[in-house]
């Protein structure tokens, strides 16, 4: 008799822990910027505002400028504190500190956004990392006026991810789903 109500009782503080997929995706613009900053401190990642020049009204979303220690350059657009967009790009060629600090901030990105485990995200990266590069190869390899690799996801409403490989950089891209 009393075994619906323990289980009940499992369940609540298995959600409260924030243990599996109890931990729900997160929306926040200042939750997604505080996460990255807590979590990749060393390298130095912060948000700022970038100097726009506009005529006439501008986008509804805030912009704000990524800046790292490393040499990896992003974009996060919210609107208010809503989650809308984030981009995160490296120059290429890039060491393997680098690749590493990138790789790091899209399985942050990922895992804040989305909810999910470093398992999971790091599977989704690797997948998403081999398709881009075979894009990119077969993409060289037919004379493309634009040669590229480009991969998306959608992860139903949890929202969207995208890659895009040039020879020249690569980029990360992580959308919100909006109804």
């Amino acid at each position: 008799m009393r075994r619906p109500a323990l289980f009940a009782a499992f369940a609540s503080c298995a959600i409260l822990a924030g243990g599996g997929q109890a931990h729900a995706r997160n929306n926040s613009c200042e939750a997604f910027k505080a996460y990255l900053q807590k979590n990749l401190a060393d390298l130095s990642p912060q948000f700022v505002r970038p100097v726009v020049v506009t005529r006439g009204a501008g986008p509804a979303n805030d912009l704000l400028d990524l800046v790292t220690s490393k040499r990896i350059d992003g974009q996060l657009a919210c609107d208010g504190d809503r989650f809308v967009r984030f981009e995160a790009r490296i120059a290429l060629p890039a060491d393997p500190a680098l690749r590493d600090g990138f790789y790091r901030i899209q399985e942050t990105a990922i895992r804040v956004k989305f909810g999910w485990s470093a398992a999971r995200a790091a599977r989704l990266i690797h997948s998403m990392t081999a398709e881009a590069a075979d894009y990119l190869r077969g993409s060289a390899e037919r004379g493309d006026h634009f040669v590229s690799g480009k991969v998306e996801r959608h992860e139903g409403e949890a929202g969207d991810v995208g890659m895009i490989w040039t020879s020249a950089d690569r980029t990360f891209i992580l959308v919100a789903y909006t109804p």
